[in-house]
């Protein structure tokens, strides 16, 4: 039940900002990264799992820092947090698209 409350606790907003800021968002992000360690990079159905997951995590992580944005003792960063997480979601399916498309691994050759 410990692992249930840690993962619905952000998204209900009762864990303090700074602990989905660096816990779940900086550590997680690290965690994730890591698995791509493991995966193939020709495994074209493996990326695109792994590239999906990510979308997902960083869904969950910007909506619980929308939602714990309130548990900041300043208004300041609160605020900030929030446009953050709003904006955020709002090119997060741009850049999961562009990625998926390839257009991301495209432009990143078009530089070499």
């Amino acid at each position: 039940m410990k692992v249930w409350s840690a993962l619905s606790d952000p998204l209900q907003g009762k864990t303090s900002l700074s602990t989905v800021v660096w816990g779940y968002g900086l550590l997680g992000s690290i965690a994730y990264g890591a698995i791509e360690l493991f995966l193939d990079p020709g495994n074209e159905f493996a990326m695109r799992v792994y590239t999906v997951g990510g979308l997902l995590f960083s869904v969950y992580v910007t909506v619980a820092t929308y939602r714990c944005a309130g548990n900041c003792a300043s208004k300041f960063w609160g605020r900030m947090a929030r446009i953050s997480a709003v904006l955020s979601l709002l090119l997060l399916p741009v850049l999961a698209y562009l990625e998926l498309t390839g257009a991301l691994s495209l432009a990143m050759l078009g530089e070499q």
